[in-house]
């Protein structure tokens, strides 16, 4: 359970991931480099020798040194590393945190000989701001950036308050994201940005205006219940575009704490056209929340065009228009959307058009002749070797880098590349990175690789016992640990199901058992399953709630209710919490797709989801 938690990985880990493009299974699925690979086959790109084990740990040390060293703005590791480490994640990782360092000193002259050394997929956000800095070339990155109103990094703040300074960016959209700033506590970079524009915040001029807002979008203001009333009284004083944005933080806030109907209200009177896209997202909610569909569509169909066309909110443009009576209108987005992966609002899309999820294979098993040259390959190599070395070690920064490498080596392979890769990591008992590959196949779909079930006999076991279906347990386990034998969190949830340490003690004394047992395959199940079965016993026998609680709470899963009943996929749509939000939705998904794979009869995620009882 993880009450909102997350891993915390070191600069290092986190790093990785970002080079990796992690990405939310939320979004569409992309085909990966589709027709390049000939039928049948796989295909690597290139010559990668295998190195010696001793060597790649030796580099894996040295990695971790190096990386101390660029915080501390050595050059002379860096340039060691980076001479002697050959093509991997942790040389990626080490030149875009070299570089950052580079960027942030002025050392423009390496920074370019060590830039034109970066893969242009791998090079991090602020790498690329650091670079269009130092050329002072096009606005392009500047005048995108510039659009966002939540922190950027360091070196993306000084290309925009260069642009800035030079008349490079866009007024209008400057002046909005300093609002923003002010909104989100970024008060330096708000004071920064707003100095570089030409009106200091303590100069009396627009500045100045901009920042007086600070009393009613601030942290501490705008969820208050004079912030309102406050924006009023101040409304004479301020442009269209300053009470326009304000209402729409106002708005956003209020749906936070699921005040929907006062942030529909607010929301009402805000610039549309200056909400971000999170602004806008909770204004959907607000409205779905209310079950007010005809406001709902008018809002989607204002959001930006890569927000409108996610899938999620053309399912529910869909399901507006079928609320309204547009059934063929709705019908043609459902097709849209249901072609749109495997995601959460592909499988009710589909469910919406009669048809229900589809878990055959449309390919057999990767050929033992491809997963054995594909172990030959020297980057792969490398990945399994820091695996099987953390395994020995109990080492989960040494496992994250073993991650990244296997990022790194199946980066830009086809799909038969990659449904290899899922077999060879699952014979590996890798199993997060095999389901990393085979999720990433667009066309080539083998669903028995997508969904392990390791440990089918102990968990059926548990499951049965704890009196609630295996496949939500499965479903939770593949979202809370992608099957990690003790894998732990940075607050301590542990094990394959993420119990945390103190709910261990408390399991422990009411079913009679050792709390150390928590740190042991069977008895992390164990304690899983029967807080699982607790939490929906306790949260009216509902999985969504359940699952929900067993996220963050079941205390903050019971004040998501509505008053009255909620279709569960309005109430997981409406969860203030991002994280919560995203994980409710992928272990139901999940379990709808292990019901099928197991044969079970409740294969219809919209059942699954049901109606969340009122309060």
């Amino acid at each position: 359970m993880t009450f909102i938690r997350t891993f915390k990985f070191t600069a290092m880990a986190a790093a990785a991931c970002v080079l990796a493009a992690c990405s939310s299974s939320e979004q569409l699925l992309e085909p990966v480099n589709r027709g390049q690979e000939p039928a049948g086959g796989i295909s690597l790109p290139g010559s990668r020798a295998v190195e010696a084990p001793a060597k790649i740990l030796s580099d894996y040390s040295l990695y971790r040194s190096t990386l101390d060293a660029v915080k501390r703005d050595d050059d002379i590791l860096p340039a060691q590393f980076l001479a002697q480490a050959g093509s991997s994640a942790m040389a990626e990782t080490v030149r875009n945190e070299w570089l950052k360092s580079l960027g942030k000193r002025g050392r423009w002259v390496q920074f370019r000989q060590q830039y034109a050394e970066l893969d242009q997929a791998a090079r991090a956000q602020e790498v690329q701001c650091y670079a269009d800095y130092s050329s002072g070339g096009s606005s392009a990155l500047a005048n995108e950036l510039v659009k966002e109103i939540s922190r950027l990094p360091p070196g993306c703040n000084s290309l925009l308050e260069s642009a800035a300074a030079s008349g490079r960016l866009n007024q209008n959209d400057a002046w909005r994201r300093v609002r923003g700033l002010i909104s989100n506590n970024q008060l330096t970079d708000a004071r920064n940005l707003a100095a570089a524009l030409g009106s200091p915040v303590d100069g009396g001029g627009r500045g100045a205006q901009e920042y007086s807002l600070l009393n009613v979008i601030g942290r501490s203001a705008k969820s208050t219940p004079a912030a309102a009333s406050r924006l009023e009284a101040m409304s004479g004083s301020l442009t269209r575009e300053q009470a326009g944005f304000a209402w729409g933080v106002l708005g956003h806030a209020q749906a936070l704490n699921q005040n929907m109907a006062v942030a529909l209200n607010h929301y009402n009177r805000a610039d549309r056209s200056q909400l971000s896209n999170e602004q806008f997202e909770w204004y959907a909610r607000a409205a779905l929340r209310l079950q007010r569909w005809s406001d709902l569509a008018g809002i989607i169909n204002d959001m930006p065009a890569k927000l409108k066309n996610s899938p999620d909110w053309r399912y529910w443009l869909a399901r507006s228009y079928a609320a309204q009576g547009s059934r063929e209108r709705a019908r043609s987005l459902y097709e849209e959307v249901a072609a749109s992966g495997r995601n959460f609002y592909a499988v009710l899309a589909t469910e919406e058009l009669g048809r229900r999820i589809n878990t055959r294979n449309n390919v057999g098993e990767a050929a033992k002749s491809d997963v054995a040259k594909l172990a030959r390959d020297g980057a792969v190599d490398r990945s399994l070797t820091l695996f099987k070395a953390s395994q020995n070690s109990g080492d989960w920064n040494m496992r994250r880098q073993a991650q990244a490498e296997w990022r790194y080596a199946t980066r830009g392979a086809g799909e038969d590349t990659l449904l290899a890769a899922a077999q060879l990591a699952l014979d590996n008992q890798f199993y997060e990175m095999a389901i990393n590959s085979a999720e990433r196949t667009d066309h080539k779909l083998n669903y028995n690789l997508r969904y392990i079930s390791p440990f089918r006999n102990i968990t059926e076991r548990y499951a049965a016992q704890a009196g609630i279906d295996p496949a939500w347990v499965y479903g939770l386990i593949r979202q809370e640990s992608r099957f990690m034998i003790g894998a732990r969190s940075s607050v301590g949830a542990t094990g394959l199901m993420q119990v945390m340490p103190a709910t261990a003690r408390e399991i422990a004394a009411k079913i009679g058992m050792n709390p150390a047992e928590l740190h042991s395959m069977d008895g992390n199940i164990l304690m899983g399953t029967w807080y699982l079965s607790d939490a929906k016993r306790r949260l009216s026998n509902d999985e969504v709630m359940a699952t929900a609680g067993y996220n963050a709470g079941p205390g903050r899963a019971r004040r998501w209710q509505a008053a009255t009943p909620l279709e569960g996929a309005i109430y997981a749509e409406t969860i203030p919490f991002n994280e919560t939000r995203d994980y409710v939705k992928k272990v139901m998904t999940n379990a709808t797709y292990y019901a099928s794979l197991f044969n079970e009869p409740q294969t219809s995620l919209k059942q699954r989801m049901g109606t969340v009882p009122g309060r």
